[in-house]
């Protein structure tokens, strides 16, 4: 498994679990079912779903998601961990963003609360 994946997978865990970390998920989604965030990375293509009740993980290609973010796996676990300045890779051109940007906003807010709560 790749650090992306596991990274994921802890992602998914620490919201699946911390009642704050839901409320936050629950305000994101607002009156929509959920949000679908893929990633195409040098390992593979995966989504996640995000909805009030849980985030999963999944392998593959889903048809309409809310955003598509397109990178080596390292940038995209940078940007995910705080390292890598997410301004930077739109610059640069090593991550392309596809659809709705805006929900990086969210997403980040929502990585922030799992890894201090995670300390």
């Amino acid at each position: 498994m790749s650090q992306l994946q596991e990274f994921f997978k802890f992602l998914a865990s620490k919201t699946n679990e911390k009642e704050d970390l839901k409320k936050m998920v629950a305000d994101w989604i607002g009156p929509y079912d959920g949000k679908i965030l893929q990633v195409h990375t040098e390992e593979g293509d995966q989504y996640m779903v995000v909805t009030k009740e849980a985030m999963t993980l999944h392998e593959g290609i889903y048809p309409s998601p809310d955003v598509i973010y397109k990178a080596q796996s390292s940038i995209l676990l940078g940007i995910f961990t705080g390292e890598v300045p997410f301004k930077d890779t739109m610059k640069d051109g090593s991550l392309e963003v596809i659809g709705n940007a805006h929900e990086s906003d969210f997403l980040a807010n929502l990585i922030l609360a799992a890894m201090m709560g995670a300390m």
